[in-house]
């Protein structure tokens, strides 16, 4: 493997390496904000329990052994659902906004 490929490849899996997932990476808009408020109280908590992992590493400049790294299939599956309700809620929005103006 090349030395490029394998940068990329380190850059891609920052995320997993601390147990995170993609859609845990959103920053809190107004539409991320009430996706949260509509997840279910369990897939909150564990997107709560990643956070705080995630936390504790970073400031002990630490990394999970690679058996310990977030799922890709999970990943994948959690990020879909995000942005499926994302989309969902920025179309509430947008409807909202039309019918006010």
């Amino acid at each position: 493997m090349s030395r490029i490929t394998q940068l990329l490849r380190n850059t891609f899996l920052e995320h997993q390496k601390i147990g995170l997932y993609y859609a845990d990476l959103y920053n809190e808009t107004p539409v991320v904000k009430e996706v949260l408020r509509r997840l279910p109280t369990a897939t909150l908590a564990q997107r709560d329990r990643r956070h705080k992992i995630a936390f504790d590493l970073n400031v002990k400049k630490q990394y999970l052994e690679e058996s310990q790294w977030s799922n890709s299939e999970k990943d994948l599956e959690y990020t879909t659902l995000f942005e499926t309700m994302m989309n969902d809620v920025e179309n509430e929005f947008e409807i909202r906004k039309a019918f006010r103006a």
